[in-house]
């Protein structure tokens, strides 16, 4: 097991995070991959896309139902963001410690200076707190299940600023 993945073990353990699971499978790049591979797992299955607005340098890791495209223009209303891009491959590793196919909020742990705020799409937000809600465990290689009071409880733990979509 990889340090991050470890770290993120020891923090549920710290802030009292029990009913979670974690499911191996292979290597999932695209939901497109998970769907082929049968991959669809119970409840809220959530991809996380990591943009930078270039004129403030700041960072949003944006969380959406995995059919779902993101459209800028309604998030720029929600972030005040500028010009934006998708962050670079060296900016996730300096940020989170994860690689592209593997960007989860729970690499968040890594950013010391809170330089990402994360924004919950309305399908999350408006969600039972039992909801199940599936990332990456900061590998590719397996999906982390958990209540969505649980992961609000980690976001919450961490310090991470949250958007909520409405």
């Amino acid at each position: 097991m990889e340090p991050y993945e470890a770290e993120l073990y020891d923090v549920f353990q710290r802030i009292g995070i029990t009913e979670y699971k974690v499911h191996e499978h292979k290597a999932i790049f695209s939901t497109k991959e998970a769907e082929e591979a049968g991959l669809v797992m119970a409840g809220l299955n959530l991809k996380n896309l990591l943009i930078k607005d270039k004129k403030t340098e700041h960072f949003f890791m944006i969380i959406l139902e995995d059919h779902r495209h993101m459209d800028a223009k309604h998030f720029k209303s929600l972030t005040g963001w500028g010009k934006i891009r998708f962050a670079k491959e060296e900016e996730m590793w300096d940020l989170l410690r994860l690689t592209p196919g593997s960007v989860s909020p729970f690499g968040l742990l890594s950013d010391k200076a809170h330089r990402v705020t994360v924004v919950l799409e309305k399908l999350i937000t408006e969600a039972a707190a039992e909801e199940l809600v599936n990332f990456h465990p900061n590998r590719n290689t397996a999906t982390l299940s958990l209540q969505k009071r649980d992961f609000l409880k980690f976001l919450e733990y961490i310090g991470t600023e949250v958007i909520f979509e409405e």
